[in-house]
């Protein structure tokens, strides 16, 4: 007899080339390892995207493309979604080979086009249907791009009003933290009670303290994150330069990432003669992450629009103390008492400067657990006690 199957619908998951989206990957294995259930992956495109091909495997887990056909830069988006729901049945059926019926949740990340997806097929077949929100963009209207104006303004009603019933039809919406269902909830016609906060855990099998047999040298800082404005990399920067003239030398800082607000931190560095302290490193393989991890004293993200950050519950795994900004999702699950010294004020580099400082005189550990399988075996209990008659038997 066929296991039922886990049905995840994504737009974001990594491949052989980029990865982006390994959180996802993290959750669909913790899933396989606790419980009976298949899990299929299919990853979302817009239909003008080319893809190689209609699957491909990542570290063992297949991965079948789907093409949704829309206008471009979230336009009207689902006005053809009649279309797209046709297409992806026939595309379960031919193209993946499995039946409708057997499938026992779908679950999509993002409200469009995965969440309308799993929505409608829950709806006419039977089938739970989860929507788990990863960012505080919530019903994604950063993602038009082309429209100005009074146009621009046609389309946000038109997705707010969407979306919304998409979000109150869901079996059940899932929050990456409290911070993203707060905003969820403050959306003008939500009232779905059926929620759930999933926070992203840790594959304690990638990411683990290491232990050091000589005294590493200098204070090593890491940050990780494309250089985007909201990442704020530059209060970083700004803060190694307060240290500085504090008479503090000895601090190195690795950045891994890209993007336009690299040229701003760079251009800041060369001014101020900080090229010793700063080195500038590519975007690498998850996989790859623990040694990095494992190499600093400290981690540090001034970022405020955090959903939650994987990046610091991976840290802080290896037992490295991060600092954050107030009031980001990743507050939630810090302990109280290291909240003092974790967490300064959007825009604060004197603030982060003096956290540092800390830091760099007390050089210690922090410990937490992050274990993706405990977060996974509450949320399938809880999803099992909500729907029994879907449970393996």
């Amino acid at each position: 007899m066929n296991k039922p199957v886990y049905l995840e619908i994504t737009p974001f998951f990594p491949t052989p080339d980029r990865f982006y989206g390994p959180y996802i990957y993290d959750q669909v294995k913790a899933i396989e390892r606790n419980s009976a259930y298949e899990v299929i992956v299919v990853k979302l495109h817009p239909f003008y995207r080319e893809t190689e091909a209609h699957e491909y495997t990542y570290q063992g887990t297949k991965v079948f493309n789907f093409k949704v056909i829309d206008l471009p830069s979230s336009t009207l988006p689902g006005i053809l979604h009649f279309l797209n729901v046709y297409r992806f049945e026939r595309f379960l059926r031919e193209v993946i080979g499995i039946s409708v019926e057997n499938i026992a949740y779908i679950h999509a990340h993002s409200i469009y086009p995965g969440g309308a997806l799993a929505v409608s097929l829950g709806e006419k077949y039977d089938i739970p249907s989860f929507i788990q929100h990863h960012g505080l963009d919530v019903f994604q209207l950063l993602n038009v791009g082309l429209l100005k104006g009074f146009m621009k303004k046609v389309n946000t009603h038109y997705m707010k009003k969407r979306f919304v019933q998409i979000a109150n039809r869901a079996d059940m919406n899932i929050g990456v933290s409290q911070k993203v269902l707060d905003r969820l909830i403050a959306e003008k016609g939500f009232e779905n009670r059926r929620r759930y906060v999933l926070y992203n855990g840790v594959d304690t099998s990638k990411f683990y303290k290491i232990s050091h047999s000589k005294k590493r040298e200098g204070f090593s800082i890491g940050c990780i994150g494309n250089f985007f404005e909201i990442k704020d990399q530059i209060t970083l920067v700004r803060a190694v330069h307060e240290l500085k003239t504090r008479g503090i030398t000895d601090i190195r800082v690795r950045f891994i990432g890209s993007g336009p607000k690299m040229k701003e931190c760079r251009d800041y560095i060369a001014h101020h003669r900080l090229e010793e302290h700063f080195t500038f490193e590519k975007e690498v393989d998850h996989t790859k992450l623990n040694a990095f991890y494992n190499s600093l004293d400290l981690f540090v993200l001034p970022s405020y629009y955090e959903a939650f950050g994987c990046v610091y519950t991976e840290a802080m795994q290896t037992g490295v103390p991060v600092i954050a900004v107030k009031g980001q999702g990743i507050e939630e699950v810090l302990h109280e008492e290291e909240k003092d010294y974790s967490l300064i004020p959007k825009g604060d580099y004197r603030k982060l400067a003096d956290l540092i400082e800390f830091r760099y005189n007390k050089r210690s550990k922090v410990d937490y657990n992050f274990d993706i399988d405990r977060y996974i075996k509450n949320f399938l209990n809880h999803v099992e006690s909500m729907f029994p008659n879907k449970a393996p038997s």
